[in-house]
């Protein structure tokens, strides 16, 4: 069978079976496996797997991983992103849609931790979704605000689907971090005017409530001071060049672990816990890291990747027609599957046609995972949208559709805008010291 060929039925069965939800790990890893097994042969296969594990496994880009994982799941054990939501609805609750900005950046806060905006969106969805509808607001703009603020939880350091990128694409993870900064702010303002906007234009509802005394505020801004430290300690290692990225996921592990000791908020049980929950967390992560570059070598030997980049031969010319083929592409596969599986499938693909149209690849990967996560809240099939459907059915999906376009609309923007000014993303990477 011609390797091109084999390489086009072995993508589309990687699809299928991730969207029949076999693990993305076992679907890259067989395809993979048994595509190069066609192609050099069953010993040849095997000899590659083992190289394969070997390698992932001992890559140094990838010794941060644990780290990151940790950091998180003691930040979480040590009640940090509990606190975040409550500490910023008692800051912003009392204005008009107040909660549903605590809301996008209690859920931003808790995807940072989680990983997975799937999971994000089911968590908060739990949380936030009655205090707002208590409070008076539409469930439109609630149901909004959820699927929306749990896209931006893998765009903020420490971001474990960069890490991820930066190995396959063998880019520098701290120039991909210190890249979001711009980002990140810009998807702030947008969002926040994706709330303030229909509210002013009476298309949702959202009373305002009484103020909290002066001495509860103080104490939500006392709450607010860990998180925010820990993130202002990373990106400030990172900038300043104090750390390099290792020592950044070291030094943030370290100290979210003495401040939940300090605070006598990590209980022994709960370092166990997190250490038991970084273990399984890591392994999988390593599972699918594995499967994934046995799927890239069988792309790589099918000589897939070089065709598609000789179809593309033609607009390689054209960055921006590039861009915008890939940005379909990316917000059809953001109705099928999560982000991760998204990115590990496209990633072999649209790397060496970014390169060689002259893309820069850390604003292209930055580009990615904001258009991926466009893609998990876009209507009408936006997998976070079907996941907050699953956790509050009465939401109806009218309603869903309806609260996220304001968001996908501020989503569209910022892409727009990251094309039109790339130095958005690139200027803090290459000024960093």
């Amino acid at each position: 069978m011609d390797g091109i060929l084999l390489g086009g039925i072995g993508f589309g069965a990687a699809i299928l079976m991730i969207f029949l939800e076999i693990p993305v790990a076992v679907a890259l890893g067989l395809v993979g496996l048994l595509g190069s097994a066609m192609i050099i042969g069953l010993p040849g296969a095997m000899a590659i797997g083992s190289t394969t594990i070997w390698d992932s496994l001992t890559n140094y880009t990838l010794t941060m991983l644990p780290l990151f994982v940790l950091m998180g799941n003691a930040a979480a054990r040590s009640g940090l992103s509990a606190k975040l939501y409550r500490s910023m609805a008692v800051l912003l609750g009392h204005r008009r849609g107040g909660l549903a900005l605590a809301t996008i950046g209690a859920s931003a806060g808790f995807g940072m931790i989680s990983g997975s905006s799937l999971a994000t969106t089911a968590t908060m969805g739990r949380i936030a979704l009655p205090e707002m509808q208590e409070a008076g607001y539409s469930r439109a703009l609630s149901a909004g605000s959820v699927a929306a603020g749990g896209t931006l939880g893998i765009l903020i350091p420490p971001s474990t689907v960069l890490v991820i990128y930066a190995f396959m694409a063998e880019q520098s993870i701290r120039a991909l971090l210190l890249a979001t900064a711009g980002p990140i702010v810009l998807a702030i303002l947008l969002y926040c005017l994706a709330v303030w906007l229909p509210i002013r234009a009476g298309w949702s509802s959202a009373p305002e409530r009484g103020r909290a005394c002066r001495e509860t505020r103080r104490a939500a801004l006392r709450e607010l001071l860990p998180p925010v430290g820990i993130f202002g300690l990373i990106m400030g290692g990172l900038y300043s060049g104090v750390f390099t990225a290792n020592e950044t996921a070291a030094i943030g592990a370290a100290v979210v672990l003495a401040y939940g000791a300090l605070t006598r908020r990590l209980s022994a049980e709960g370092f166990l816990a997190a250490l038991m929950d970084t273990a399984l967390t890591c392994g999988a992560l390593y599972l699918v890291l594995i499967g994934a570059n046995l799927f890239n070598f069988f792309l790589a030997l099918s000589g897939l990747p070089f065709s598609l980049t000789g179809l593309f031969s033609g607009i390689l010319d054209q960055p921006l027609l590039v861009i915008l083929l890939m940005l379909a592409i990316y917000l059809l596969l953001g109705t099928l599957m999560d982000s991760l599986a998204m990115l590990l499938l496209t990633v072999p693909l649209f790397v060496p046609i970014a390169d060689a149209a002259g893309i820069n690849l850390i604003w292209f990967g930055i580009f990615a995972v904001m258009v991926v996560e466009m893609g998990l809240i876009t209507p009408p099939v936006g997998m976070n949208l079907f996941v907050l459907k699953a956790v509050v059915p009465e939401v109806k999906l009218t309603e869903l559709w309806t609260g996220a376009a304001p968001f996908v609309a501020a989503d569209v923007i910022r892409v727009a805008t990251i094309i039109a000014l790339p130095a958005i993303v690139t200027w803090l990477p290459l000024n960093a010291i």
